[in-house]
């Protein structure tokens, strides 16, 4: 199963569209395509955007499990 999921943060004030670039192995290849996203891409459909990391492992934070109970 792949672990790391590469996500396009866009821009809420700007009206730039968010997605999921991709799912990855590890987080070595997870970090080199944010950063080469992010070097390429920071700026497209006239505004920022930012290229982030995010572990599918990961457990959830006890403060949305909360409030999802």
């Amino acid at each position: 199963m792949k672990r790391y999921m590469v996500f396009n943060v866009g821009c809420i004030e700007c009206g730039v569209s968010s997605d999921v670039v991709g799912l990855y192995e590890t987080k070595e290849e997870a970090d080199k395509v944010a950063e080469t996203c992010n070097d390429k891409l920071h700026w497209r459909e006239h505004g920022q955007n930012s290229f982030e990391v995010f572990d599918l492992h990961k457990p959830q934070a006890e403060e949305y499990t909360e409030v999802l109970k």
